[in-house]
């Protein structure tokens, strides 16, 4: 193995390891000397290398989202490139055709992987964590049950996926291959990684170099009807969330759309006559014998985001649920998970659920305290938001419970304080320096609790758009 040196564009060299690590369908893959960056020169035969290199000059430049006032925050969430190596004269040729790359060379600079995105399945074999190992069947056997995680973890990777998506949105940017390939999850630390920046779509710069990857191009695209684009990412991340959640895919039922060949049948079930396999009202792609959750299980919020997605968004792009309401609905299950009876995992629980766990199927046998969420939006004048907090022992009250506040990158992570279940009361304890007023009692201030009982009403800050809870149970 050999140590060779290649010159970045605009200044600074990199040196890296002349032993290919690995390879896509553009690019062979060399670790950087330091092992922590990586190297990937695309191999002879791009079709348009001015293209290519006006595409990574945006990415890096206009349109990079790990640059600025949060740009180390965003890094976490993408392995987004970092360099440029183009036409270096001093790279050996032998290099060059050894590993069928261009000559001149055109390579891209990045981060290497995060240890926690690698694992070593049940042969030994060190592997990446992209999604397919923890959505697909077969892969998933191959998983120590210690990287599996709890539903509580997939909701995090879930999240942590929807929030890089926004941003890079926001940016104007489309992903155009987002996939189970082309994220890397750890449910283990709920953690998730967007990569194959280099090959975003920049608008008016750069258009689509690849339609995506099997079961994740939208509906449209494959009809010939668009191109991949901020929509059709909206369609990718609505199938990742939900293979991701449970296990399957929203697409794939019994319903044979031709019997010409198998290529004809798969290109018209995933693209002009696609129908969601949990459709409300045509069952024609139902699984038999029905899932054992159903999406209806994971919530409210998540079920209407599904419905959206694979109902009336599946073939109407602007419909689609963006990943800001996946974000966003994502948040607000969080605040309605119940731990499992005997801890082993979380379920979703809200008013009308059963007080049984889907997947562990053990059943919670006392009642469970629920807050209705209310805001003030004229003083003294509250109304329901439409959603509310699931209450567990221990559950922390942040700032997003007691005020209108979506827990965000900028968010207070500092804990207001705690629910607890002590003598078969509830109570809930202030930790703040502000007020929890309830109507028609006496104030809580820091250190003090309150008893949470039926029908009791409570301000849960001082601050002008602090919530109402309106307690119910759950039973």
């Amino acid at each position: 193995m050999n140590i060779l040196r290649a010159k970045l564009v605009g200044g600074g060299e990199i040196e890296f390891l002349d032993e290919q690590i690995g390879a896509g369908g553009e690019k062979a893959v060399f670790f950087a000397r330091n092992k922590q960056e990586v190297v990937c020169f695309f191999f002879k035969g791009l079709p348009d290398r001015n293209e290519r290199r006006r595409r990574l000059d945006n990415i890096l430049g206009k349109h990079n989202v790990t640059t600025g006032q949060h740009g180390a925050y965003w890094k976490t969430h993408f392995c987004w490139p970092t360099g440029i190596i183009d036409g270096d004269p001093a790279l050996p040729k032998a290099f060059l055709a050894q590993h069928h790359l261009m000559d001149p060379p055109l390579a891209v600079v990045g981060p290497a992987y995060r240890q926690n995105f690698y694992f070593r399945d049940t042969l030994g074999k060190t592997r990446e964590k992209n999604g397919k190992w923890f959505t697909a069947e077969k892969p998933r056997r191959m998983l120590p049950s210690e990287e599996k995680g709890t539903f509580l973890n997939y909701l995090q990777v879930c999240t942590k996926m929807a929030r890089a998506t926004r941003r890079m949105h926001f940016s104007g940017l489309a992903h155009s291959d987002l996939s189970n390939k082309n994220v890397l999850i750890d449910p283990r630390g709920g953690d998730a990684c967007l990569i194959d920046i280099d090959s975003l779509v920049v608008p008016g710069i750069a258009p689509p170099s690849v339609m995506g990857t099997p079961g994740y191009i939208a509906p449209e695209v494959l009809a010939n009807k668009g191109q991949p684009r901020i929509e059709t990412d909206r369609h990718a991340l609505a199938v990742l969330i939900y293979e991701s959640l449970l296990l399957r895919h929203p697409l794939r039922g019994p319903k044979v759309n031709s019997r010409t060949s198998p290529e004809e049948d798969e290109l018209l079930s995933m693209g002009a006559k696609a129908l969601f396999i949990e459709h409300p009202q045509d069952i024609s792609n139902s699984v038999r014998p029905p899932p054992v959750v159903p999406s209806h299980r994971l919530g409210p919020y998540l079920a209407e985001l599904f419905r959206k997605a694979f109902v009336d968004g599946l073939h109407e792009p602007n419909r689609r649920p963006a990943a800001d309401d996946w974000e966003r609905g994502l948040y607000r299950t969080f605040d309605i998970l119940h731990p499992s009876p005997g801890n082993s995992d979380w379920f979703v629980l809200a008013p009308g659920m059963p007080l049984q766990c889907p997947f562990t199927r053990k059943r919670l046998t006392a009642p469970v305290p629920y807050a209705h969420f209310h805001s003030e939006r004229q003083p003294g004048h509250f109304v329901s938001d439409g959603h509310g907090l699931t209450i567990y022992h221990h559950l922390p009250l942040m700032i997003w419970h007691t005020t209108r506040t979506i827990p965000g990158e900028n968010a207070d992570r500092t804990r207001k304080g705690y629910f607890s279940y002590h003598q078969e009361r509830w109570w809930l304890t202030n930790e703040s320096d502000d007020v929890i007023q309830p109507t028609g009692g006496a104030p809580v201030g820091k250190g003090e609790s309150v008893e949470l009982k039926e029908g009791m009403e409570l301000r849960a800050s001082s601050q002008p758009n602090a919530r109402l809870f309106r307690i119910d149970f759950l039973k």
